[in-house]
């Protein structure tokens, strides 16, 4: 079993923190990835599992614990909250963030450490991401920062749902064998130094449950003067949004809209609030319809603060 230091003052140079849910179809070709593809540097993996019931922990547990720390919670805490419960407990002097749909396909943990360590100017570091037939995709590339009126339109059903469909946020012509420096790199892979972490006072920003936390936490990034940097010297093979694709079209929709509202309460003017408030239930009125009246009326029952009256009563 991999020696974890005992005092909280002790680094070592990397700490992997991957937040699991329902996964596990991947996980164990993520814990393995990782085993294969780190030569000198020390480090240990943390797995925080937010209340599996698919099997995921079972798998860990059965099979990994030579190589993991695993921490179980109860219930699905979301993705920033998980995150930053293991980042309070890790050691290294990097953190890694690393989604349990990724699997390192080629180059070295190692080198993309050393290359952080003589950047002071970079405060996130990612790498290629390549789609499951080990090719490049433009929804898995670097991207910039969203123009709001895009999410309107998808709100209103005249622009598909998810940003990395519209092309407004793409780079064009990028080209993903050149070290560059981007505007936003999606959450599956970040690596970060711990003290950029904690100048910015967490790893994500637990306002957040899922979704716009990787686009938040790279504002947060270049507020502190800091890049961020796409590296194609290491590659992962990124079966992207595994979990998030279990769950109903209403809750994503819904999901979707809660954490954007966040985003721009945090980064724009209280007027983008308020036409985001009048345009949000229009555009879940307009799709009860295909959804259907039960899974729409289960997944906003879900939500809060709906859920927590539920509770009470």
């Amino acid at each position: 079993m991999m020696d974890y230091p005992n005092s909280k003052t002790s680094h070592i140079d990397l700490s992997i923190i991957t937040v699991t849910y329902q996964s596990k179809e991947h996980i164990d070709s993520c814990i393995l990835s990782v085993v294969t593809h780190i030569l000198n540097c020390s480090y240990e993996h943390i797995i925080v599992d937010n209340g599996s019931v698919d099997g995921t922990v079972e798998i860990i547990e059965n099979g990994y614990l030579n190589y993991v720390r695993l921490i179980k919670n109860s219930t699905n805490m979301g993705f920033p909250t998980a995150n930053n419960r293991a980042f309070k407990e890790a050691k290294g002097r990097f953190i890694l963030f690393l989604n349990p749909d990724m699997q390192l396909h080629e180059g070295w943990l190692d080198d993309l450490i050393a290359w952080m360590d003589k950047k002071n100017d970079v405060g996130i570091a990612s790498c290629k991401l390549l789609s499951h037939l080990k090719v490049s995709h433009h929804s898995l590339q670097p991207s910039k920062f969203p123009f709001l009126l895009p999410y309107v339109l998808s709100f209103l059903k005249f622009r598909p749902f998810f940003c990395y469909v519209n092309s407004k946020f793409f780079y064009s012509n990028f080209d993903d064998t050149l070290e560059q420096e981007v505007q936003i790199i999606r959450g599956s892979f970040i690596l970060m130094k711990r003290e950029t972490i904690e100048k910015i006072g967490f790893a994500f920003d637990p306002k957040y449950f899922i979704l716009f936390e990787d686009l938040d936490l790279c504002r947060e990034v270049q507020n502190l003067g800091l890049k961020v940097m796409y590296c194609p010297f290491v590659s992962c093979i990124d079966y992207f949004g595994k979990s998030f694709s279990q769950q109903t079209k209403p809750w994503k929709y819904l999901q979707m809209q809660k954490s954007f509202k966040t985003y721009i309460r945090k980064w724009h003017s209280p007027l983008h609030l308020l036409w985001i408030h009048i345009v949000v239930p229009i555009g879940f009125l307009l799709r009860i319809r295909d959804w259907g009246a039960r899974s729409s009326w289960e997944a906003l029952i879900s939500m809060e603060p709906f859920s927590r009256k539920r509770v009470k009563s």
